[in-house]
């Protein structure tokens, strides 16, 4: 059987990517999160998960210094994680984020651990801040070219990212949608999920739940939402960071609306170089969604008839909050088919590229 490490961090509902590429080989999930420093491990094999670890924190936070030295902290804490699946096994590919786990795939593909590599280049921040910012985002930027030239192959997130012409083996990878099988039943609130900043407009939110007496869920925190908590509407209901998609999901279903609005849409803004992941939790919960045409995956939205893409303007998004509120089994189903055919890429991209990245060696 075919051995496949996935290196990840946990925002891209890796899980059900891990369960799409199980069904060529077995597949170990090394997980860690670099914010919170807690991983752990699951092991998938024809669809189903059939080892999985508790969550482990790392004794020492060490985030500051692992900014300093470009993530080498998180490189060899990755290695430490992986080692005992590493060795344990001869591993035929391991696919890493860019820029710490990837450095840990190429070590381990060095020492003759894997015979191959897939770096996956999942965001980019534009050059602009203080002088020291732009300094340390341009050297981040030469260590992911480096290091997505070395892999054999280099997957992005999306096609806006500058380095994806690094590789000549480069290719767009779809994520995966997971479908929660939520219910039909009447939605009357509104979600948002993420780390709230400046950037999200969840003021304009707020006056919208207010006039209209809608209930706002709030599912993520930040320092800013801390700052603009008391001038939510009343009766919103801050559920604070969740994990569980399970209890997301719980929340979500009573949802006529998912909230994904952007003040910057511009190449400025880091997301439009990348993946809107509140997204995929409203979409697999059939909810459908409010957004600006930020990211790159924006462009399927209106084109399947899951929600709109409007200007970050107040009337523009009340009156694409009122539409939703009308017709939710209409977009409940434009969502289920959208999700299908979506879901039918992910898995075509994987068996094309595992046929090729699995073959013999010769």
């Amino acid at each position: 059987m075919k051995q496949i490490v996935m290196l990840e961090a946990m925002h891209w509902n890796e899980k059900s990517w891990a369960r799409v590429m199980s069904h060529a080989g077995r597949v170990s999930l090394v997980q860690l999160e670099g914010y919170s420093w807690t991983g752990h491990t699951e092991v998938w094999q024809e669809g189903r998960c059939v080892h999985c670890t508790p969550p482990k924190r790392e004794p020492i936070q060490l985030g500051h210094f692992d900014q300093m030295t470009f993530g080498s902290v998180l490189a060899f804490t990755t290695i430490k994680r992986a080692w005992p699946v590493m060795k344990s096994q001869h591993t035929d590919l391991v696919i890493a984020n860019a820029n710490s786990m990837a450095m840990a795939a190429l070590f381990f593909r060095t020492i003759g651990r894997t015979r191959k590599v897939v770096c996956l280049v999942g965001d980019y921040f534009p050059l602009q801040g203080t002088l020291a910012v732009r300094v340390y985002r341009r050297i981040c930027g030469y260590l992911t070219n480096w290091l997505a030239q070395r892999a054999d192959e280099a997957w992005f997130i999306s096609p806006r990212i500058p380095m994806n012409s690094a590789n000549p083996h480069n290719f767009l990878v779809p994520i995966w949608i997971d479908d929660a099988a939520s219910t039909r039943s009447p939605r009357e609130e509104i979600g948002y999920v993420g780390m709230p900043s400046p950037d999200h407009a969840l003021e304009m939110l707020f006056e919208i739940c207010r006039k209209y007496g809608y209930r706002l869920n709030i599912i993520g925190d930040s320092p800013y939402l801390q700052t603009i908590k008391s001038s939510a509407p009343s009766g919103t209901v801050f559920h604070g960071l969740i994990s569980n998609q399970a209890k997301i999901g719980a929340i979500l279903s009573r949802c006529f609306c998912g909230y994904a609005i952007y003040r910057n849409t511009g190449p400025q803004n880091y997301s439009y170089y990348g993946f809107p992941s509140k997204i995929l939790s409203y979409l697999t919960n059939n909810t459908p969604v409010v957004t600006t045409d930020t990211a790159h995956f924006m462009n399927v939205i209106e084109k399947f008839g899951i929600g709109y893409v409007v200007e970050p303007q107040f009337e523009q998004i009340e009156k694409a909050i009122l539409d939703l509120k009308t017709r939710p089994a209409e977009f409940y189903e434009a969502i289920s088919r959208f999700r299908a055919a979506w879901n039918a890429d992910v898995e075509k991209f994987h068996q094309e590229r595992l046929a090729v990245l699995l073959e013999d060696k010769i």
